[in-house]
């Protein structure tokens, strides 16, 4: 399976006997709102995974404000989405694909492969005069022991072995937050020394549908298993899955910026 669908592939899909889709609806700042949007209308069988209660683990002193799940609480969602080994599992939201790229990646996180993204979301699903439901579904929970794949991911000290090596690492935020001209929700403005930037934005077009290839992030600017963060860890992995589209293998710094001003003496670069 590629890592994005279209619509017409899942209109085509939608009652296949082992497709799970969910929903990703979020805002931030506004914890109760997926949920409640979700509940408004969502592709029809769709179940829903909250980004702070599914798709992030417990918040601390260090780790980011979107630490990633365990693997006992990742194993948890996976089983009660009834995903098994044999699922295709389509993910979606409402706001660029941010939310269903974290899920996306954390299904691979958890060893599991068959997974993408809906291009376009909801707003292409209604767009193209598709239906939705308000019914939430009922499913049956699945047995599924999942192997976290710890090649994913770096930690902190990585990135800065990565650093002296003259790795690629990329800065998945806007251009304001990455010069330092404005930081609306860390302690510090700037970016981690040595990163460039590519917003994440920058892989999609204005309805919410992915670029064609060659203008997304990809391989001839970024060379070989570059690290990839945003400010805590979700809209990096939009960028992600563009450098996998590229045949490129990527990593998540899951702390991100957030965890990075968490330590007070890791410099800071700006403009």
């Amino acid at each position: 399976m590629k890592n994005l669908v279209s619509v017409e592939w899942l209109a085509h899909h939608l009652y296949d006997e082992h497709l799970v889709v969910v929903d990703c609806q979020f805002e931030l700042g506004k914890p109760e709102s997926g949920y409640a949007a979700y509940v408004e209308g969502h592709i029809p069988g769709a179940l829903y995974a909250d980004l702070e209660k599914d798709l992030s683990g417990e918040v601390g002193e260090h780790g980011g404000r979107h630490p990633l799940p365990d693997q006992e609480q990742l194993q948890e969602l996976v089983e009660r989405l009834g995903i098994q080994q044999d699922s295709k599992v389509i993910v979606y939201d409402h706001e660029y694909g941010a939310m269903a790229a974290r899920l996306w990646f954390l299904l691979g996180f958890a060893g599991h492969k068959e997974r993408a993204v809906l291009d376009g979301g909801l707003k292409a699903w209604r767009g193209e005069g598709h239906k939705l439901e308000t019914k939430v579904p009922e499913v049956s929970r699945s047995e599924y022991p999942i192997s976290l794949d710890k090649s994913m991911i770096v930690s902190m000290n990585d990135v800065k072995q990565a650093q002296q090596e003259g790795r690629t690492i990329i800065d998945s935020r806007a251009p304001e937050r990455f010069n330092g001209e404005k930081e609306p929700i860390d302690q510090k403005a700037g970016h981690i020394p040595g990163a460039i930037n590519f917003f994440w934005k920058d892989n999609l077009n204005e309805d919410q549908k992915w670029k064609v290839p060659e203008e997304r992030v990809g391989i001839n600017e970024h060379g070989q298993e570059p690290i990839v963060y945003c400010g805590s860890g979700v809209t990096a992995c939009v960028n992600l899955l563009a450098l996998q589209e590229a045949g490129v293998h990527a990593k998540l710094y899951p702390g991100s910026y957030s965890d990075w001003v968490s330590y007070q003496n890791n410099p800071i670069d700006s403009n």
